[in-house]
Order: C-alpha cells, then sequence, then structure tokens
C-alpha cells in the first residue's frame, strides 16, 4: 500500500520535476538543463522543451505506417495481418500459425507467437489489455507518445532462417543524414550492443555501457548502403531520429522511428563521448 501511495505520488509530479529526478534515479546525477552538452542530458531537454508531440504520428507504431509509405513505398513495410481497439476483436482463428502482436502507443509491448496453439487466451488477453490501459507517456515522459492511441496491431512474424533471429540495425540521424549504426545481439538473452561508424567500425570514442561488447561483430550486411538510404529518406522531416530497420537477405522491412531513443537514461561512457555523441542533436531546431 506504501509502495502503491508513493507511486502515486511520484507520477503526479509535473514533467519538469519527474524527469529530472527519474533522470537522477537511474544515473546518480541530474542532468544539465541549462546547458546541456551530453547525448543523455539533451534527450532530457528534448522531453521538456522539444515539442515532441509534434511526432506523434510517426512514433505510433500504427500510424507510422502510411508515413513510410509514403516516403519509400510499402515493400518496406512488415505486412500488416490487422488492427483492433479490442482485445476480443482479434480473430485468432483466422490467424497464422506465427505472428507478432503489438500494442501502438509505446515501445515494448510486443508479443511474439511461434506457435498459435500454445497461446492461453485469457493469459493473453490480460497482458495485452494491461498494456493498452498503461499511459506510456507517464512512464519516461516522453511527450511524443502522450496523443497515441493504444491500438492493436497484428504483423507477419519475420525470421533469418538460417539465424532463427530477427536481425535489427539502429541508424542514428541528424538532419537527413546518417551518422552511427547501434547493432545488438542477443536482446532477449544476454543482450549485447555496439555503435558503429558507416563504414561498420566501432566507434572508438563511445560505447553503451548497459550492455555487454560484442567481441565479434556481425558481418557488413549487403543491404547496408540501401539501408542507409531509407534511412536518409524516413528521418529528412526530422532534426534528429533514430530509424530501426531489419534486414532479412536482401529484403528490408521498417520497425519504427525513436525520437528520444532509450529515453536518454541508456549509459554512454566515457564523459567525452557522451559529449560528442551529443553533436548529433541541435537543440536549436526544435525552437526555430
Amino acid at each position: 500500500m506504501r509502495e502503491k501511495l508513493r507511486q502515486q505520488i511520484y507520477d503526479s509530479l509535473p514533467d519538469w520535476l519527474y524527469v529530472p529526478l527519474l533522470f537522477f534515479k537511474i544515473n546518480k546525477r541530474f542532468p544539465n538543463l541549462r546547458n546541456p552538452q551530453r547525448w543523455s542530458d539533451k534527450l532530457q531537454w528534448l522531453k521538456l522543451y522539444g515539442n515532441l508531440e509534434q511526432f506523434a504520428l510517426y512514433a505510433d507504431k500504427y500510424t507510422a505506417r502510411a508515413y513510410v509509405e509514403e516516403k519509400i513505398g510499402a515493400q518496406y513495410l512488415v505486412p500488416l495481418l490487422g488492427v483492433w481497439d479490442n482485445f476480443d476483436d482479434i480473430p485468432f482463428d483466422d490467424l497464422p500459425k506465427q505472428f507478432v502482436l503489438k500494442v501502438t502507443h509505446g515501445c515494448g509491448y510486443n508479443y511474439i507467437c511461434k506457435d498459435k496453439s500454445t497461446i492461453d487466451l485469457p493469459k493473453l488477453k490480460v497482458r495485452i489489455t494491461g498494456w493498452q490501459k498503461e499511459d506510456f507517456y507517464k512512464q519516461e515522459r516522453e511527450l511524443q507518445y502522450k496523443p497515441c492511441v493504444p491500438r492493436i496491431i497484428c504483423e507477419v512474424y519475420l525470421e533469418d532462417s538460417a539465424t532463427k533471429d530477427l536481425p535489427d540495425y539502429k541508424i542514428y540521424c541528424a538532419k537527413g543524414q546518417p551518422k552511427v549504426i547501434q547493432v545488438d545481439n542477443d536482446r532477449f538473452v544476454d543482450h549485447r550492443s555496439e555503435l558503429l561508424d558507416l563504414s561498420w567500425k566501432r566507434l572508438d570514442y563511445v560505447r553503451v555501457s548497459n550492455f555487454g561488447e560484442i567481441k565479434n561483430l556481425p558481418k557488413k550486411p549487403k543491404t547496408l548502403p540501401t539501408m542507409l538510404q531509407i534511412a536518409r529518406e524516413l528521418s529528412a522531416d526530422f532534426p534528429y531520429v533514430r530509424v530501426d530497420l531489419y534486414s532479412i537477405g536482401d529484403k528490408i522491412y521498417f520497425g519504427e522511428l525513436t525520437f528520444t531513443p532509450g529515453s536518454g537514461a541508456v549509459n554512454i561512457r566515457p564523459v567525452s563521448g557522451d559529449v560528442e555523441f551529443g553533436k548529433l542533436i541541435d537543440l536549436a531546431a526544435y525552437t526555430a
């Protein structure tokens, strides 16, 4: 009861107080919001002063699809099997054996089904409807999610037949230009992550210390030039965004657009690297 009351008080705090307190809780320091230079500090500034609500249509997992289709074509979208407002409307009997359910108003609301016959529908309903009831904006105060409608979408299940995984590539873009690539391994087992330059070499000035090092980098995908071009086109309308893509063989699929990666709570080291990485974000572009 005491913990619930504490959380209610915390949730009721205004953004200007909640954001630095949450950042302090995670990073053991307050963000510099007067003159932010570090990447992590700049993202906290964006959550408070960056007018992120303007990006809601592009942050939403469903409405972003229309933007992608307009900019680069529907061939880069993961095939959609349906969209619903309520769990009870999902026609599970009509769905294939494998699929992915996503709740569209935040991040991490993904249910990957590899065998429909094993689904416990009552349990899954509690999980999905629980996600829908959550106000994702309140968790980290990322305002781009505040206007989003909590729909449920179902997409085709994707998997690399050789690795039984779904390789994803996160491309950080500034003013329409790709700058840094993030590659991840074993996201759901032993998450490891590296930041690379556009030629697929490790960045020597910075690393993400939340996760372990990838000792043996995966081979540079042959689709990388095309992915970089897609990132240019999808990021052209935004001051700063991370374009997340999947690549299987010679096929590329859109994942999502991320305007405040990791909510700025990702631990970038060293401090000089955090500052250098922060140069990708021009805060003046949000106030013009």
